[in-house]
């Protein structure tokens, strides 16, 4: 499996190597890599295990095993602190084990390590351990070189952690649709971003290592639950926003966050309501993210008043915040999404450079029983392939625009402002 990857994702698969070197200090050891962490009993608790647990270097064989290195072994001080020096051309795929008394908790280095390099490794924890068992089994199935770190870490969250800990299908199921997610990924900037896509995809891969490596940082530093969710909402507002600041077109780009978590939620169907539940949070804020950031863009280009552009940020601002109380549940993000949707229809039908009868009658037929918005959600529902996704979605917005040019020879607005307003029309009718 993993050659067959290596071969339809090379340019990824080489990006990510390149990149994993580069996102680390460098050491005066060119002999041996260092890494720096800290083990807590958990992330809630953020209480050091006792001075002195064992930390050992191990690697991910081919099979999803965990076999440790001989001779990279440490042990914390009182705060819970190590340094970890290892050889890091006797393997890859590593792995930090911490134990104490029986009770074992890991953390995984991102990407290739090499000699030379002084790794900062987010406090290991249980979280970290329900992490480090996805990581080993993308490692088992072979797609450990398509799936980044803050993929992983979007996914796996404190909601979920104890779950996946104690549910080897759940691993698997975690695995499998950050697999096919990754592939949407790559498959995307191969055939959906016209210009330069493998530079794009490697600045994208860069902007997520960079989010990747804050986050741990700043979650090493954090010495209060607050100051840990500012350093996760801040990761997942610039991971929601890498394709853009990579140079993607922001409507692209929602359409690719918005595959990417349609993918994942698809693959995890079987897994309990409350895991799914956990995993939509994420999805469905970086989806909320994107397509809010799509849609101003487009509304900026538009030739609508200032007062109509404002409503639409206004509405981007509640949408927002509706989806971090939904907690992910099902019905309250679909509200979410769709009270945003009429929001900003309505600040369109009532500026005066947009003919709310063109909105109204392209809304209507795409929603009607047999329009593009219909068959877009029955096709898309079940969707675990990430090429047949991406299909679905490039079917969607070319039926969009063809029930759009048959609407535009009753419109008198002009061809810019058409192509903005058909393009939102699009964006908002992508998740609700």
């Amino acid at each position: 499996m993993l050659t067959d990857k290596f071969y339809k994702y090379p340019i990824m698969i080489l990006m990510l190597a390149v990149i994993g070197f580069a996102c680390s200090d460098s050491n005066n050891n060119s002999d041996s890599a260092t890494v720096n962490g800290n083990v807590e009993q958990s992330q809630s608790n953020a209480k050091a295990l006792p001075e002195g647990t064992v930390v050992t270097m191990a690697t991910v064989t081919s099979n999803g095993s965990i076999n440790t290195i001989d001779g990279a072994e440490t042990t914390t001080d009182a705060n819970g602190d190590f340094s970890l020096t290892f050889n890091a051309n006797t393997a890859q795929n590593f792995v930090v084990v911490a134990e104490n008394n029986g009770s074992e908790a890991m953390g995984f280095l991102s990407a290739n390590v090499e000699n030379g390099q002084t790794i900062l490794l987010k406090p290991i924890d249980t979280e970290s351990t329900a992490e480090s068992n996805v990581f080993a089994r993308l490692v088992a199935q072979g797609d450990a070189d398509i799936v980044t770190k803050s993929d992983i870490e979007t996914i796996v969250t404190a909601s979920n952690e104890s779950e996946v800990r104690s549910n080897a299908s759940l691993v698997s199921q975690f695995a499998a649709s950050l697999a096919s997610s990754a592939e949407a990924r790559a498959d995307f900037f191969a055939n959906e971003v016209e210009e330069n896509g493998e530079e794009k995809l490697e600045a994208t891969l860069s902007i997520l290592a960079d989010a990747q490596a804050q986050l741990e940082a700043d979650l090493t530093a954090a010495s209060s639950t607050q100051a840990e969710t500012e350093a996760y909402d801040l990761f997942i507002e610039t991971t929601a926003s890498a394709f853009v600041s990579a140079g993607v077109e922001a409507n692209k780009a929602a359409q690719a966050i918005e595959v990417w978590g349609r993918v994942m939620i698809n693959n995890i169907s079987s897994a309990s309501e409350d895991v799914e539940n956990s995993v939509r949070t994420q999805t469905s804020i970086m989806a909320g993210i994107a397509i809010d950031a799509a849609v101003r863009a487009e509304a900026e280009a538009s030739e609508m008043s200032d007062d109509s552009k404002q409503a639409i940020v206004d509405a981007g601002v509640t949408l927002k915040a509706a989806l971090r109380t939904a907690v992910g549940v099902k019905a309250d993000v679909e509200t979410a999404f769709e009270e945003y949707q009429e929001d900003v229809q309505t600040a369109m039908e009532s500026d005066s450079s947009v003919e709310a009868n063109f909105v109204i009658s392209v809304n209507t037929e795409i929603n009607s029983q047999t329009g593009a918005k219909t068959v877009f959600e029955n096709a898309i529902s079940s969707t675990t392939s990430a090429d047949l996704a991406l299909n679905i979605f490039a079917t969607f917005f070319s039926n969009v625009e063809s029930t759009s040019d048959d609407n535009a020879g009753s419109t008198s607005m002009s061809e810019a402002n058409l192509e903005a307003v058909t393009s939102i029309i699009i964006l908002t009718n992508l998740a609700s």
